[in-house]
Order: C-alpha cells, then structure tokens, then sequence
C-alpha cells in the first residue's frame, strides 16, 4: 500500500475532520445530557453511513447512546478504535465559545476529551477505506456515560465493549493524548462506592436518648475507612460526598456518602469492597445499620501478554514518521481501555488528540494533531502481523 499516497489523503480531508470535530463539540453533551449525546449518535450514525459503515445503537433510559460503526469485515480479526461522547463541563459553562481555534490550539468543552479523539477514529478509519484497505474491519465504538463511571446506565453501558470486542485483535483507545505523545499501557482502576447508614429519629432535645445517630456511626466509618488508604501501593479511600439528617435539632435517621476508590491492580478492588463490606457489618450501637452498594466502577487497565508488541508497533509507526519515539505509561486516571483488557485484548489508551487541561475550563487540544495521530495509528494498522 502506498504509505505516502494514504499521507497525502488524510492531509487533504482533514478539514473534513475538523468540522465533525468542531460540529461535535457545539452539541454540548455532559454525561447528564441524554438529549446531547443522543443527538451527537444521531451525527455520527448518519457520518458513518455515508462512509459506508454499518452501524449499531445501544439505547438507556437515563444515559445517552451508544454507537458501534464498522468497515466491511476482513480475513483476519478486528481493529477497534474507542472514544466516549461525554463531557464534564455543565452546560453553557465553558468561557469563550465552543469551538474556538487560536493558532495550533482547539478550546472548547470536551475538544480535548474526548471529541477530537472521535474525529481521529473517523478520519483514521476513512482514509483506510479509501487506501483499500481491507485485511482487517475497523469498528469505532463510543460510549456515552464514561465520565461518570457508567453510573447513568448503572453500568448497562458497558455491554458494548462485552459484545462489540470479542473478534478484535487489538484496540486504540483515543482518549485525550499526551503533548509529548507518550501513550499509556496500564492504568490504575477507580469505582464510586456509596455506604447507607440507618439509624433511629428522635427530637434531639426532648429525647435524644430514643435516637440513634445515623451521621454520628457515618462519621465514625469514615474515619476508619480513609484510615485504609495506603499511597505506597496506590490503594486509595477518598470520601468525598456526604449527605444527611433533616436538621439540627433532630438525632438524625439517614446519611450517606461516597467513597472513590483507586486501584493498581484488580484483585485490590475485591480486597478493598470486603474492607468496605466489613466497616459497614460493625455499628456501635445495634439500632444502627450499614450498607454497601456500587455506583461506577472502572476495573484496572492491566497489561495484556500482546501488549508489549503492540507499543512496539506503535512505536515503529512513530519512527517512520520522524517523530519522537513514544514511551508506554501507567497513568492514575480511568478509562474504558480497562473492559477491553479485562477481556484479554492487548489495547493502547492515549492516542487522540493531544492537548492539556481536560475536565478543566483550561481544556485545550492541538489543532496539527488530528491528522498527525491519524496517521499513526493508520501506519500501526497497517504493520500489524497477520498472526497478531
């Protein structure tokens, strides 16, 4: 295939890119708005259409869409290509517009993360079928509640990953990029667990003795719980959401709050719920109980035994291109990179745009880099190993 010839078309159709990026960007879509991020699946159902792929929708109540687009299929097994359609920014809250381009920099909410790295799956994916590249089926798959841990779908959303991987050989996960093009190979997993503390109602100044605090045994749990943290290892308790009780006067029956949890590897998630689990058997006084419940969970992105070849390629890709050589990470932060380790397929996380900032009013993504990590990710594509 004719590298140079598939260089040059990504060149001249990346302004076609930059206005799906910019069109996706001024439907503002947090993870709360259903209406935004439907309507963003809406787009990009018919965008893929019209480059021919074949799409499937996977449809919630309360969290926007899914979205799964696919070339024709191959001989040999697929390539996914991963983003989310999400947002953190609440709506109408981003200063100065959109989309706004000054120089080689894109501001707007979620043009770094993650909407420039959809418009790099696209633009990747059209200029392979227009090279006539056929080997292997590319398959795009956006999500639309990742920012909140799957929360909205209470984790339903992730049956894309479960359905839509199975037949892949490999991802590229186009989250927010490094500015030095770094990507990463592991990441720390993360959940949202929420403990309900009941307790017994009483006028707190007639008969405070009939009552038992609910916020007091919640107080004392939390105190236990932040206790277990450990940095060294990168187990992490953070309770960092509490509600309760009715008002001062009144010894109050209800409090909850969430603990975020981080881990390096999965089987510290299962050590840490069971230390969760047995703070919430133990109440001081009887009257009080405790319970444990999920509300998002990013399980550990861990290496896979391809992974290390498909950096390697990714790597090679970047060398023939002149640029810098890219060097494989752990990053602290989730992503949906980890449902496709989980599931053994080796997978790079990192390889959208590349900017700075995101989930800040700062949030800026480079202009020059849409057609530059297409072009890598194209060349990766290309040089993969029919028995990879």
């Amino acid at each position: 295939m004719d590298i140079a010839g598939l260089y040059e078309y990504i060149d001249r159709i990346t302004p076609q890119a930059q206005a799906l990026w910019k069109h996706l960007a001024e439907i503002e879509s947090p993870s709360y708005c259903k209406e935004g991020i439907d309507r963003i699946v809406a787009h990009l159902d018919t965008y893929a259409g019209a480059l021919g792929m074949t799409t499937r929708k996977y449809e919630y109540e309360k969290a926007g869409s899914g979205l799964a687009a696919e070339t024709e299929a191959g001989k040999l097994p697929a390539v996914a290509l991963m983003a989310h359609m999400d947002t953190v920014h609440k709506l109408g809250s981003f200063p100065g517009g959109l989309f706004r381009i000054e120089g080689d920099a894109v501001h707007g909410p979620g043009v770094y993360d993650c909407k420039g790295g959809i418009a790099v799956a696209f633009l990747a994916a059209q200029a392979l079928q227009r090279a006539g590249y056929q080997k292997r089926q590319i398959r795009i798959l956006l999500i639309g509640d990742e920012e909140v841990a799957h929360s909205f779908s209470n984790g339903k959303s992730v049956e894309l990953y479960e359905r839509e991987i199975p037949g892949c050989c490999c991802a590229f996960n186009c989250e927010s990029g490094l500015l030095n093009g770094d990507v990463y190979v592991e990441r720390k997993g993360g959940g949202i667990a929420e403990i309900a503390v009941r307790g017994v109602e009483a006028h707190a100044g007639n008969a405070p003795q009939q009552g038992a605090s609910a916020i007091a045994e919640a107080a004392r749990k939390i105190e236990k719980i932040e206790a277990l943290s450990d940095w060294e290892s990168g187990k992490l308790y953070n309770c960092g959401l509490i509600s309760g009780g009715t008002g001062a006067n009144v010894i109050p029956a209800d409090c909850r709050f969430q603990v975020g949890l981080r881990f390096v590897a999965n089987r510290d998630y299962d050590e840490e719920m069971e230390n969760l689990r047995t703070i919430c058997a133990s109440n001081r006084d009887a009257r009080v109980s405790a319970e444990v419940s999920v509300k998002g969970l990013f399980r550990a992105m861990e290496k896979t035994p391809k992974t290390p070849e498909l950096l390697r390629i990714y790597q090679e890709a970047c060398r023939d291109m002149g640029l810098r050589i890219p060097r494989g990470l752990r990053a602290n932060g989730c992503s949906d990179a980890s449902f496709v380790a989980m599931q053994g397929v080796p997978v790079l996380c990192g390889v959208g745009v590349r900017g700075e900032f995101n989930h800040t009013l700062k949030e800026y993504a480079l202009l020059s880099s849409l057609p530059e990590q297409a072009k890598i990710i194209c060349t990766a594509i290309l040089n993969l190993p029919d028995d990879f």
